[in-house]
């Protein structure tokens, strides 16, 4: 599978569409085509505040948490092994 197509499946895209294929190009490419660190990087951007607040004071929130919650998965430095500098 291509690198945007997994992208596309990680992201949650075919569900949610929010991004053109040409943007998802752009986060891979400033990702350094690591599909784990531009999957976190959509999904952060997917989580931007989207609620709505109408004129007559209701609110709809937005999905916001469940994009952080599918962005922990991929969030980098996840699973690596530290190493002290200080001694």
């Amino acid at each position: 599978m291509k690198s945007l197509e997994r992208l596309k499946v990680n992201i949650r895209e075919g569900d949610v569409p929010f991004f053109t294929d040409e943007e998802l190009v752009l986060i891979l490419e400033e990702a350094g085509f690591d599909l784990r660190r531009a999957s976190y990087m959509a999904l952060i951007r997917k989580a931007e505040n989207d609620g709505v607040r109408l004129p007559s004071g209701l609110t709809v929130s937005g999905n916001r948490d469940y994009w952080l919650s599918l962005a922990r998965q991929y969030r980098p430095g996840l699973g690596r092994v530290l190493v002290r500098k200080d001694g």
